[in-house]
Parts: C-alpha cells; structure tokens; sequence
C-alpha cells in the first residue's frame, strides 16, 4: 500500500505565551486507500533531531513514517517549536510546558484537519478511531508533560526514554550520568556545558546512538556532518531545557499522572536504565508494556532491527480500545 505525504504548517501563537507568530511544521503521511476509520500516530523527534528522524531517505527502507503508511495507519511526524521547521526561537524560552503546549497545539489542529477535511486539497474527510503520541528521547519527555497536561492521545508510546531517569550506557557496562539542573531552573550558565560535555564526548555519542553492524553510510551522516551541513532528520537547534531532561525524576509527577495505555520501548544499548522498572513509573495507568529490541541502540530508526519496533509500534496501537 503506498503512501501518499502532505506538508502542514500550524499557527501555535494563541497556545504559547511568547511574543510574536509562532508557527510549527508537520508531514502527514496518509495510505493511498482510505477505506475506513483511521488510527493516527503522531511522532515527536530527540533533541536535535526533526521530523525527519521519521522518514530517512538517504537508503531505502529507513522511513518508519512509510512504513506505517503502507500497515494502513495516518502517520505524523513534528517538529518541536524552535526546532526543523518551525519558528526559530531563543533556546531559554522553550520550557517544557511551552514545548509540550506547542505539541499538544500541533497534533490537535492536524487531526482536527484530517476529521473535517481541511487537511490539503482532494484529502476528503477523514474517520479517526484513535490517535497515538510517540515520543524518542527527548520527544519522551516532553510527550509525558503534554499527555500529563493535555490529554491529547488515547494512548502514548515511550521511545528511548526513561520515566524514571535517563543515562547513558557504557561500553563497560557502567551507566554514565551527567549533571543536570532541576527543572525550571535558569539554564544560562549551565545548559552549553551541560549539554556540551556529552556532545564533545563522540565515542559515547557512537556507542549509545549507533548500534555496531549498522549501516556506516547512515551513521556518518549522522554523526560526521559538519553543523551547517547536516542531514535533514537532523535540528541544529534545541531547547535549553534539554539540559534538565537527565535529571532523575523530573518529569516523575507527569508520568504518575497518565492514565492511557503505555508502551515502553527502548534498545538493548540505550538511555534507559532499568527497561522492566519503567512500568512503575506510569502508576495511573492499568495498561503499560516494555519491549527492548536486540541490537538496537538509543537511535532506533537506524537500527537494522527497527522493523521489530515499528511492527510493535503498530501492534500497540492496533490494540487501544477506546
């Protein structure tokens, strides 16, 4: 079944409590039959990654967003607010509860389009069943905040994050964390250096990010490109809350306070610590599943097994009832 793509712009601005137009960029994948109610998967990528994390053309067979197509699903991939293309922002504006208002605000006025058939022309209206947030990494963190606060998705699927805390693995075996100040506080000072000390350190970037019989094409892209060069799933830009995002349990009060179906998803190699400890994280819902991939690691769509995620992917969100 092949898939057809349409390119979204919303206008978050009434949603955002910052000066001026705000706009964030979507692509909506649709199969090219319709022939009954949808279920919709909106997809939400790491710090400094974009939408295009969700559809890597550089070789084929690397676009989860068409390959969810193709299984009958909408698909739609986000870019965060100050990321890919939507409006540039300054990094210290973007809160978590700014981001995940921008988030909630884009995958609301995207279903809204598909059900009323406002979406693009000669896309007639479309039946939604039920509507899944994905989040990898830091898209995790911020899908907890906006599913705590928003109540956008029927069911939420955790990729490559960690409820409870995020780290990083070792070759050794070890887990690595670095500091991290508490959510909410001024990041001036330590948000460059925080962030900084992991992005400077490549072999524990290569070890946790790129599993070892990967293709070397895509992790070079991935990895290599100079900063004004870089690949298009990638984002130059990212919030400075992003510095906080490691700090054990800070987003512990939203996770407690999701009451959908949950899917917990990571790599064998990954910044997730304790993949069966995660349920407890989520107590407000009766509904909560792990699935850890074999050679995977944190970026899982290069992953030569990402078809397992994605087939898990599908099989969650096939089974939501709502």
């Amino acid at each position: 079944m092949a898939a057809r793509s349409y390119e979204v712009i919303v206008d978050v601005s009434a949603r955002v409590d910052l000066d001026g137009a705000l706009r964030t960029a979507a692509t909506v994948w649709l199969p090219e039959r319709v022939d009954g109610p949808l279920t919709v998967l909106v997809a939400y990528p790491g710090g400094g990654y974009s939408r295009g994390y969700y559809d890597i053309d550089l070789l084929p067979g690397y676009s989860e967003a068409e390959y969810h197509a193709a299984q009958g699903f909408a698909f739609v991939a986000c870019d965060h607010l100050g990321a890919g293309d939507s409006t540039a922002c300054d990094p210290f504006d973007l809160t978590f509860e700014r981001l995940a208002a921008a988030d909630d605000a884009t995958a609301s006025s995207v279903v809204d389009r598909l059900r009323n058939g406002t979406l693009a022309d000669g896309v007639p209206p479309v039946a939604v069943e039920r509507v899944i947030g994905l989040g990898q990494s830091m898209g995790g963190c911020l899908l907890t905040v906006q599913q705590a606060r928003h109540r956008t998705f029927d069911a939420v699927g955790f990729l490559g994050w960690s409820g409870i805390g995020s780290n990083f693995p070792a070759p050794d075996g070890s887990r690595l964390t670095v500091p991290a100040p508490p959510r909410g506080a001024d990041l001036r000072e330590f948000a460059e250096r925080a962030l900084g000390a992991v992005a400077q350190n490549l072999a524990l970037i290569r070890y946790c990010f790129h599993a070892a019989d990967e293709e070397a094409e895509l992790v070079e892209a991935d990895l290599g490109s100079p900063a004004d060069a870089l690949p298009r799933w990638r984002s130059a830009a990212r919030p400075a809350a992003a510095a906080s995002m490691m700090a054990p349990g800070v987003v512990a009060d939203d996770a407690a306070a999701i009451d959908v179906p949950v899917l917990i998803a990571c790599g064998d190699i990954d910044v997730v610590p304790d993949p069966w400890a995660e349920p407890t994280a989520y107590r407000g819902s009766r509904d909560v599943s792990v699935c850890v991939v074999p050679r995977m690691c944190h970026m899982h769509n290069f992953a030569r097994t990402r078809e397992v995620l994605w087939d898990r992917v599908a099989a969650f969100a096939r089974a939501v009832r709502t």
